[in-house]
């Protein structure tokens, strides 16, 4: 749950009925202290009663992980999610609520977990979806390092769109431009940086993509969120698209 460095992790709980935030706080510290005894000293909570107010904290500082309801006067827990997904795909968001009616919504901004109140109820799902959340800021952390216009410089794995070769040239594309490296970078050194990453995936000869930054899947495509079409091996169509979709159910 700690990144490198021993930095604080932050994380907020949104509820519009305080003893509810009193509540979840000490059932997640319970479970903190629980099964990360020794990362539990390194959190810093804090309790939110409108969506409003988290969403105006996020922009300052970015918390870690939220832990929403989904039912509260103003901005419902659901759309400030959506709001706090277009601009972070690293946060991790568990729901809290009194329904299972928003169940499937939840799924569409990739939830990290779902529980009905009071979430002591199912404690092994809440401690595996902070698993889950634990995981995935472990994953934003890891960089390769690269020497680039004579200067050394870190690229986060999860700024990496995708990678391929653009003149004879490793071609590393991130959001808005990419980085063109020469040897001793090769498209098998980027192969063997990435390649035991389960996000990065080769799908097609000599292209690998980050799993993460797809869009959608069309039958010879894979559409990154920024709008690249990358092509979609025709030989190997049926395990790319099935290893696509087994990253999905496992995320």
């Amino acid at each position: 749950m700690m990144e490198k460095g021993g930095h604080t992790v932050r994380i907020a709980i949104v509820d519009d009925e305080p003893e509810v935030c009193a509540a979840v706080r000490d059932y997640f510290m319970h479970i903190l202290e629980k099964y990360w005894e020794k990362k539990a000293s390194l959190v810093e909570i804090d309790l939110f009663g409108t969506a409003e107010a988290v969403l105006d904290a996020f922009a300052h500082s970015p918390y870690d992980l939220l832990l929403l309801d989904i039912r509260m006067p103003g901005i419902g827990g659901m759309e400030a999610a959506r709001r706090i997904r277009e601009k972070n795909q690293d946060v991790g968001i568990i729901f809290l609520t009194s329904s299972e009616e928003y169940l499937m919504e939840g799924y569409r901004v990739f939830a990290d977990g779902y529980f009905l109140k009071p979430v002591s109820m199912d404690e092994e799902a809440f401690r595996t979806a902070l698993a889950r959340v634990f995981e995935r800021r472990l994953k934003a952390a890891r960089v390769i390092q690269v020497h680039y216009n004579g200067q050394p410089f870190e690229i986060l794995l999860h700024k990496i769109y995708y990678v391929d070769l653009e003149g004879g040239r490793l071609h590393i594309a991130l959001a808005k431009h990419g980085l063109c490296l020469t040897r001793p970078y090769t498209y098998e050194w980027a192969v063997e940086q990435l390649g035991r990453d389960p996000r990065f995936l080769e799908c097609y000869h000599r292209i690998l993509v980050n799993m993460d930054k797809i869009e959608r899947m069309d039958k010879e495509t894979f559409v990154l969120t920024n709008g690249v079409e990358l092509p979609i091996s025709q030989r190997r169509r049926s395990s790319v698209r099935a290893s696509y979709m087994q990253y999905l159910l496992n995320k």
